[in-house]
């Protein structure tokens, strides 16, 4: 029987479980909680007679400047009270219908819930020396994070479609990171970057398979132990290489490519149509990553590999060699992820990722294993973790330890299940041996 004319009976991808009714209750009354939080302490507490400001107009951008839009001035106590008032219409709603995607809304009452602090620690008069919150640019700005979160969860989720638990994806994004930064400086070409941050990405993502495929060791240790190879030889290299040499270090930035009409929209251009080449990579990836897993005859066999593998050889597919395949394509992305923020950051520095590898699959959980659902999550997250970033810039009264604390604390709330369950491919972590 022929690969081709079997792979259409192969196990099809099985639904996603709902969350249990009470869990999905329980994350409504969260949000709940947090909008009220919101309304009253951001915003009832606050003076009547104090305002923020918003801006619209993007910072260090002299060319392709979008469309002119005046700045906005709110009245602080309105204005989180009003975003209380819809973060508690999103619980309520979560509450009553219990729908499948409360973790999504979940993750708005959090964005929701950062921006009116935001709001709040910028107030005049108020303790913040900066009195205002330039829109545009903390979209703009959180893309850089939201991208390299965006190539970490895609990586994950080709690796645990086909039954390959992906930990490394830190390590993943640090070798391209160093290996892009000494290619750039040295060739001045962010292309040249590119390909090598792939190779090495697609090489540490072949040596997960072997020890995962063919020598059946722990995925999980083998992860952690990669990361903490990676970490280490960027340290050392920083030390011994780059220090001494920092003409390998320059730290390069790519040039923005802005879509005609489309980047001078306010507010969207910048952030959406006026970005770097690796930005645009990214949506591609996710559209062709999404065409490939569910369209596509390769896509079945990914998925068939990572939900029943022995249905998937009885039909003449190769286990070994799909998942092999597979996780090689997946590092091979982190690595570009890890060029890709590199170059937004400038020169390489050692945990310059910042655990971003661990968020992306947390990203990839909240988005139930579907490159769709990561990029909601990776926006989510991208943009708390800019905002946390943000506010360490307006006096808030809360220690800076705290506040960079949230995105990880969500990490680990989301990963343990605390805030909803989702079904993970049937042998995602699970050795195949032939019989």
């Amino acid at each position: 029987m022929s690969i081709d004319t079997a792979a259409p009976t192969a196990p099809a991808e099985a639904p996603d479980l709902k969350a249990p009714v009470g869990r999905r209750r329980t994350i409504g009354v969260l949000i709940i909680i947090l909008g009220a939080f919101v309304g009253l302490v951001f915003g009832v507490a606050v003076t009547g007679s104090a305002h923020s400001v918003l801006t619209f107009t993007p910072v260090n951008i002299s060319s392709n400047a979008p469309w002119h839009l005046g700045n906005l001035t709110v009245v602080t106590r309105w204005a989180n009270v009003l975003l209380g008032l819809v973060t508690v219409a999103i619980g309520v709603e979560t509450y009553l219908r219990r729908p499948s995607g409360a973790l999504v809304r979940f993750g708005v009452g959090g964005v929701l819930f950062f921006f009116a602090l935001l709001l709040w620690a910028c107030r005049q008069p108020g303790p913040a020396p900066i009195g205002t919150v330039n829109l545009t640019s903390v979209l703009v700005g959180s893309t850089g994070i939201i991208m390299v979160l965006i190539y970490g969860s895609l990586s994950g989720v080709l690796c645990e479609r086909s039954g390959v638990v992906n930990i490394a994806i830190e390590g993943q994004f640090i070798g391209g990171a160093v290996a892009g930064a000494m290619v750039d400086s040295v060739t001045n070409s962010f292309w040249l970057a590119a390909v090598v941050g792939i190779l090495i990405g697609g090489l540490i993502g072949w040596l997960l398979a072997l020890l995962a495929v063919r020598y059946i060791a722990d995925q999980i240790i083998i992860g952690v132990v990669i990361v903490t190879l990676m970490s280490a030889m960027s340290s050392y290299l920083n030390i011994q290489v780059l220090a001494p040499y920092p003409n390998l270090n320059v730290g390069n930035l790519p040039s923005n490519v802005a879509i005609p009409l489309l980047s001078k929209i306010p507010i969207l251009g910048p952030t959406l149509f006026n970005q770097n080449m690796f930005f645009y990579a990214a949506v591609v990836l996710v559209a062709l990553i999404s065409f490939g897993l569910f369209r596509t005859r390769w896509g079945l066999r990914v998925r068939s590999v990572g939900e029943h593998p022995k249905a998937a050889e009885s039909v003449g597919i190769n286990v070994a060699r799909v998942r092999y395949s597979t996780v090689m394509l997946g590092g091979a992305v982190a690595g570009l992820g890890g060029v890709g923020f590199m170059a937004v950051q400038g020169q390489f520095q050692p945990g310059i990722t910042s655990g971003y590898g661990y968020i992306a699959l947390a990203a990839m959980i909240f988005g139930k294993w579907k490159p769709s659902g990561a990029v909601v999550a990776s926006i989510i997250f991208g943009l708390s973790a800019y905002l946390v970033d943000s506010l360490q810039s307006y006096s808030v009264p809360v220690p800076t330890e705290i506040l960079t604390m949230f995105p990880y604390l969500i990490t680990i709330a989301v990963v343990a299940g605390l805030i909803g369950r989702v079904r993970p491919p049937a042998n995602d972590g699970v050795p195949y041996k032939r019989d």
